[in-house]
C-alpha cells in the first residue's frame, strides 16, 4: 500500500471556522520555475495536506494564475482555500473589480475564499482604501458570492495596520510579518499580533525566512524560523515555495511540529537581536526594494 502522507496540523481560520493547515503555499516564487514544475508543487503540497494557497493578480504578470488554474483541475480546487491579493495600487473599487474578475478567469473559479488587499504599505492606504472604493469592492464581491471573506496584509510598519484597524471594520484575517528579526525590528508580533487575535480575526504569517535572509544572517536556522511561526498564535504561515524538493522540506516540519516553549521563544529572540535591532536583515520594512512598482508610482516615488 502506498505510504499515507503526513499530518499537518489543522487549525481554524480566526473566527470564520474553516479548517486550514498551517502551512500555506505562497506561489509568488512559482513564475520562475515554469508551467510543468509549478503545477507539480501545486498538486503535490495539496496532496500532502496543505489547504490553503495564496495568489496574487501581478504575480509573473498572470502566469501564475493560469497555472495556478491548470493545476486545480480534476478536483483540486475543492481541497483547498484560496486566498487571493488585490493589487490595485490606488485602492480604487474599478480596477479592484477588474482585477478581482480577470484572475477569477485566470484561475478558472467562480470565487476565492478570501479578498485580500494586497501592500497595505504606505501611510494613506487606509483613507485610499475607504475613500477610492477599494473595500467596497471586496463587501460587493462578498455579497455576490464570489468570495467569503476579506483581509488586508502588509509588510512595512505596525503602525500602518494598527491604523486600519483601529478605521473600525470587522476583518476576517490580516497578513503581516512574523519572524525572529521581527520581534526586535518595528515588531509586528508585538504590536499587532496581540490586536488581532484579541478581535478574533485570523492571522496569515507571511516572510517567515525575511524575505530570504534568515540564512544569509546565520544567527537562526531557516527550520528553527518556521518553527517560530507555527508557534505563534497563526492559523496559517505563507510560504513561498519554488520547487518539489523545498515543498517536501517544509511539509516534513509542517509535519513534525513540536511548538517551542516560551523559553525557547525568547531564546531565538536573544539571538537574532544582536543583528536584527536596526532592521539590516528586514529590509521590506526599511527599503523599497520589496514593494510593488505599481503602488510606488501610484503615490509618486517614480517621479
Amino acid at each position: 500500500m502506498p505510504k499515507a502522507p503526513p499530518t499537518i496540523e489543522q487549525r481554524p481560520l480566526g473566527r470564520t471556522g474553516r479548517a486550514t493547515s498551517v502551512l500555506a503555499l505562497s506561489t509568488s516564487r512559482l513564475a520562475a520555475v515554469g508551467q510543468k514544475e509549478a503545477t507539480r508543487v501545486i498538486r503535490e503540497a495539496i496532496d500532502h495536506g496543505v489547504n490553503v494557497i495564496e495568489t496574487a493578480w501581478e504575480y509573473g504578470e498572470g502566469r501564475t494564475e493560469r497555472w495556478l488554474g491548470l493545476a486545480l483541475k480534476d478536483g483540486y480546487r475543492e481541497r483547498v482555500t484560496l486566498v487571493w491579493q488585490c493589487c490595485a495600487p490606488r485602492r480604487d473599487y474599478k480596477t479592484s473589480m477588474q482585477q478581482f474578475e480577470e484572475s477569477l478567469v485566470r484561475v478558472k473559479t467562480d470565487r476565492f475564499d478570501v479578498w485580500s488587499v494586497h501592500e497595505v504599505i504606505y501611510d494613506n492606504d487606509a483613507e485610499w482604501l475607504y475613500d477610492h472604493g477599494g473595500l467596497d469592492a471586496g463587501q460587493e464581491a462578498r455579497e455576490q458570492g464570489k468570495t467569503r471573506w476579506l483581509a488586508f496584509g502588509g509588510h512595512k510598519s505596525p503602525h500602518i495596520h494598527l491604523k486600519l484597524l483601529q478605521r473600525g471594520f470587522a476583518w476576517d484575517a490580516v497578513m503581516m510579518p512574523l519572524n525572529p528579526f521581527d520581534a526586535t525590528f518595528r515588531s509586528f508580533e508585538r504590536q499587532v499580533l496581540p490586536e488581532v487575535v484579541r478581535r478574533g480575526m485570523a492571522v496569515m504569517a507571511t516572510k517567515p525566512m525575511a524575505g530570504g535572509a534568515m540564512a544569509g544572517a546565520r544567527v537562526v536556522k531557516p527550520e528553527e524560523s518556521l518553527r517560530y511561526c507555527f508557534s505563534l498564535p497563526v492559523s496559517t504561515v505563507l510560504c513561498g515555495m519554488e520547487s518539489a524538493a523545498v515543498l517536501r522540506k517544509n511539509i516534513k516540519l509542517a509535519a513534525n511540529f513540536k511548538p517551542f516553549h516560551a523559553g525557547e521563544m525568547d531564546a531565538l529572540r536573544q539571538r537574532a537581536r544582536a543583528v536584527a535591532g536596526d532592521g539590516r536583515f528586514e529590509r521590506y520594512k526599511t527599503t523599497q526594494d520589496f514593494d510593488g512598482r505599481p503602488g510606488q508610482a501610484a503615490h509618486g516615488y517614480d517621479r
